[in-house]
Formats: C-alpha cells, sequence, structure tokens
C-alpha cells in the first residue's frame, strides 16, 4: 500500500484569514531550509491587504494594488518578503511623486486630452501645490477632475467659477500664486489648491473640506450637492491608482 505525501501547494483560501502566528518544531525546522515562495507571496498580499483595511477611511485606498505587485516581483526573481513593508496607498503615492515628480500624472491626463503641453502643465502645477500645501496630488486631481472633467481651462459656468478648478473670481490675488489670472493654467491649480487647503485647516476634516469647496453648506445652491465628496474621492482614487500602476510598470527599473 502507497502512502499519499499530503501536498506541499498552498490554498488559495488560505490568503482569506488572518494568519496566526506559530514556532515551527525541531523537526519542521531541519525539514524545510526556507518557506516556499507560494507563502511568502500569500504572507506579503495578506499583510500588506491589512495595512490597506486599518487605513483611515479619508485616505484613498487601492486594495488590488498588492496582486499587481507580487506579480511583478514573482516575474522578476526578487525577494517577496522583505519587499512588502506595512505601508498604506498614500505612503505609495508619495513615493511615486517623489522619485518620477509630475511624470506619472502627466501620462494619465494625457489619455484625457489631445494636448499634451497642457497635460504636463496641469502635471507640474498639482505635484508643485501638493508639494506646497502637503495635499495628495491625487486629491487635488480629484477636484480638478469632478470641477472640470472635460480640462477646459477657459470655462467659466454660470455661477462666475472660472478655469480647471473653477474657482470663484473674488478668490484672485489672495494667495501667493505667480499670477492672479484665474484663467492660466498655474495660477488657477494655485489658488484652488489653496482654496481647499484653507477648508481643510479650517474643517479639519476632507469630506466637510470638499462640501465648503463646492458651496454645498445648507444644499441649497446646488441639487444633491452632498453627493460632490464621493465624486471627488472616486476620481481620486482612479487617479492614486494610475500613479501606482507606473510605478508597478517601471518595477524593473527599482534599485
Amino acid at each position: 500500500m502507497h502512502l499519499r505525501r499530503p501536498s506541499s501547494r498552498i490554498s488559495p483560501k488560505s490568503c482569506e484569514g488572518p494568519i496566526q502566528p506559530s514556532l515551527p518544531s525541531a523537526t519542521a525546522a531541519r525539514s524545510s531550509a526556507s518557506p516556499s515562495q507560494g507563502f511568502l507571496v500569500c504572507l506579503a498580499l495578506c499583510g500588506l491587504a491589512g495595512s490597506f483595511i486599518l487605513t483611515p477611511r479619508e485616505r484613498i485606498e487601492t486594495p488590488s494594488l498588492p496582486a499587481l505587485f507580487a506579480h511583478r516581483l514573482v516575474s522578476t526573481g526578487k525577494p517577496i518578503a522583505s519587499a512588502f513593508p506595512v505601508v498604506d496607498s498614500s505612503a505609495l503615492e508619495h513615493a511615486v511623486v517623489s522619485r518620477y515628480e509630475y511624470l506619472p500624472l502627466a501620462r494619465f491626463l494625457g489619455r484625457r486630452t489631445k494636448d499634451a503641453r497642457m497635460a504636463d502643465r496641469i502635471a507640474r502645477a498639482i505635484v508643485k501645490e501638493s508639494g506646497r500645501l502637503d495635499v495628495p496630488p491625487s486629491l487635488l486631481m480629484g477636484v480638478l477632475l469632478t470641477e472640470n472633467p472635460r480640462l477646459e481651462a477657459e470655462t467659466v459656468s454660470s455661477q462666475g467659477a472660472i478655469g480647471l478648478m473653477q474657482v470663484m473670481n473674488f478668490h484672485a490675488g489672495e494667495f501667493d500664486c505667480e499670477s492672479d489670472d484665474l484663467l492660466q493654467i498655474e495660477a488657477n491649480i494655485c489658488h484652488g489648491a489653496h482654496v481647499f487647503r484653507g477648508y481643510l485647516s479650517r474643517t479639519g476634516n476632507v469630506q466637510r473640506a470638499l462640501l465648503r469647496y463646492n458651496g454645498c453648506i445648507a444644499s441649497t445652491n446646488t441639487p444633491n450637492c452632498h453627493r460632490y465628496p464621493a465624486k471627488v474621492m472616486q476620481a481620486a482614487h482612479q487617479v492614486r491608482r494610475q500613479l501606482l500602476l507606473y510605478q508597478a510598470s517601471h518595477f524593473d527599473e527599482t534599485d
């Protein structure tokens, strides 16, 4: 009679629950010099997924990215366990922007407009104001795309809101921007970013700051304006995901 040896493969369901720490027996330690690659991948994914779950709600989550990074690591043969520190998506975004500056955002915007120069100018301005005001570029970009999804720099709304970030004219000249011309791309983004940062500082809450930016104080000016924060966060989520995908596509270049 032949006894079947237990399979060493790890079931996909092993990632569904928390991993319980346990100490290996001396026999097990001798029989296996190192864990299998599949186990390390599973451990890394569960750990990073946990970091997303523990991220505060007002952060922008990108829970599907660990699998993408794991795929890149396995395909390049790089170590799995040391490559997955416990970080959240905002830290990953900051790392991508620090390394590649405005380029990932410019590529993302290049899919929305045929004007490559405009895409570059918007991306540069967003990254610049993000660094000055300590606001994630994906969040500022989320506001811009919600206010002006067609990227029409010279548009003026029926309420008098101007440009890419739909800034009201009475804000012109209030901030340390290079120009007071709200029809100019860099000046408009500078003013819009400062207006949002001011509301964020006053309220201490992203959702309330977004409502104020939209002028939704008593929900009377704009019908259903209470939905505005969700729209911005959805757009910001898409932007952050594209920034991190840019990093993944250039993963082989990392040290």
